[in-house]
Order: C-alpha cells, then sequence, then structure tokens
C-alpha cells in the first residue's frame, strides 16, 4: 500500500507523534522520507522481511521505496516522533544528502540503536525540527529547514564511511542523474515536457532516468511535473486574482480538466474551493 502525504506547512517536512497499534498491520510505503525517534515503550520494526526491536531512543531510517510498519509491544507500547518530509527538498540543496536513504534494502541496516554515539548525534536535531515546526515562531520554516539539513548531513557523515567505493559510485551517479533531471523540470514546468526529450538533453537514456529519479525522490517524472505545477498554481491562486483558466495554462497544463483533475488529486479540493479557503474570492 502507498501512502499519500500531505504537508502542514509552506515547507514540506512534517513532524508528528504516532503509537503503532498492538496487532501487526499491513505495511505501507511513501514518496515522502521519515526519520523516526522511539519516544517510550517496546515494539517491533519491520522494513520488508527485516524485524528489529525497538526501545527508548532508537531511531529508524525509513526511505521511500521499502514497505515498513512498527507494532507495539502490547504490555508496553511505543511511542514514535517521526520527521517525515519530501526528498526534493533535499535534491534542490544538496543532493548528496540522499545518499542515506539511497540504500539498497538487502544490505542496509535501517535501525540506529539509542546507546549509539549516532543516535545521541542525530537525536537532538530531531526534535529542534518537530519544536520549530510545533511552535512556529519568526523563521521557523528556515529553522525547520536548517535542522533536517544538519540531521541529513550527519547521517551522511556515517553512511558514506560504510559504503565501498562502488557502491558510492553508483549511489553519486544516480543521484547526479535525478538532480539533473529535476533541475531541467524545475526550470520548465510550465512547457511542455517530454522525458524522452529531456533524456536525450543529458545523454541518459530515458528508461535509466527514470529509474534514478524514482529510486532517489520517490516520484515517477509525470507526478513531479504535476506536483511542480499544482505547487505554481497555489501561489498564483492565493497571490494574485488572474483567471483559474490562465493559471492553468501558464502553469504548463494542456487543457483545464486536466488541471482541475490533477490539482484536487494532489490538494483534495479544487482550484476554486482552494483560493477561497485561503480567504481570495474573487471567482
Amino acid at each position: 500500500m502507498k501512502l499519500h502525504i500531505t504537508y502542514d506547512h509552506p515547507i514540506p517536512i512534517n513532524a508528528f507523534e504516532w503509537t503503532p497499534a498492538t496487532n501487526r498491520q499491513s505495511p505501507h510505503m511513501h514518496s515522502s522520507l521519515e526519520v523516526g525517534l522511539c519516544l517510550s515503550g517496546k515494539g517491533c520494526f519491520f522494513f520488508g522481511s527485516k524485524r528489529y526491536t525497538a526501545s527508548p531512543g532508537d531511531l529508524f531510517i525509513v526511505n521511500n521505496e521499502e514497505h515498513h510498519i512498527a507494532q507495539s509491544d502490547p504490555d508496553d507500547p511505543s511511542r514514535y516522533l517521526f520527521i517525515n518530509f519530501d526528498p526534493a527538498l533535499l535534491l534542490a540543496e544538496e543532493p548528496g544528502l540522499l545518499l542515506p536513504f539511497s540504500y539498497r534494502s538487502t544490505h542496509f541496516c535501517n535501525h540506529i540503536a539509542g546507546s549509539s554515539p549516532l543516535a545521541r548525534e542525530l537525536t537532538p536535531w530531531i526534535h529542534i525540527v518537530a519544536q520549530e515546526l510545533r511552535e512556529k515562531s519568526p523563521g521557523y520554516l528556515a529553522m525547520a529547514k536548517s535542522a533536517l539539513i544538519q540531521l541529513c548531513g550527519r547521517l551522511l557523515r556515517h553512511y558514506n564511511e560504510l559504503l565501498s567505493d562502488d557502491e558510492r559510485q553508483v549511489m553519486v551517479q544516480t543521484v547526479r542523474q535525478a538532480q539533473s533531471l529535476a533541475a531541467l523540470v524545475d526550470r520548465r514546468f510550465h512547457e511542455p515536457l517530454s522525458l524522452v526529450g529531456l533524456a536525450d538533453e543529458l545523454g541518459i537514456s530515458a528508461s535509466r532516468l527514470s529509474r534514478a529519479f524514482l529510486e532517489t525522490t520517490g516520484y515517477r517524472f509525470s507526478d513531479y511535473v504535476s506536483l511542480l505545477r499544482v505547487q505554481a498554481a497555489k501561489r498564483e491562486l492565493t497571490g494574485t486574482d488572474k483567471a483559474v483558466t490562465n493559471i492553468a495554462f501558464e502553469c504548463g497544463f494542456q487543457s483545464l480538466p486536466t488541471f482541475y483533475r490533477v490539482f484536487k488529486d494532489i490538494t483534495g479540493v479544487s482550484p476554486v474551493t482552494y483560493r477561497q479557503s485561503m480567504g481570495f474570492c474573487n471567482e
């Protein structure tokens, strides 16, 4: 099962606490990345066929390809603090920060013991992200993003030392290819775009580029293009008095029905309802 993640802030980062059920639920996956901190209690965390016990202070790394689910001990239910974020955030900032999440399941330990120096180094940054998003003090978006980058930078330094030269080379190449595609899409999403055409520009096969982008970001090419177009449309809907039709075409949609369908799929509401909910009642 693949979950659709929405974000509660203008920046694509969520922080939330969660208590897993005591009976094992169906595993899920999502395009976002996660770092989970066990705050209290006991239980298990499953990643595919892997099973880890969970105790207070333990951390768990979740990428956008592995099916996963946590389960609480019936006598001492576990509680987690999760930081959930869009990989595109790191892709735009420093693509290398995605390397710790670009692992292959069978060769990766998702568990960081709470007693380890790494867990003690990472835990304060998890709490800072959560605190900034919860309190929303002036500058909180920048502070939350900065704390997330600190967290992921420390993860990168740790896991980079565990990779062989060949593994590191393959992962770096994959991330760079995804970054190159993302950069083109970010600049030209308002134009008609073709994965084959962009792959030709980059000198990479379309199949390889598509796979690298999905592995790195969790997004299919077409879904990422739609996401950027909807994000641009949201800004226009709340920041201008332009007609919805004009906004749709300016943001790269080729038809109004497609715009309405994609916008609602991503946001859960129509463009007009979204504009009205933000206090803009021109239409």
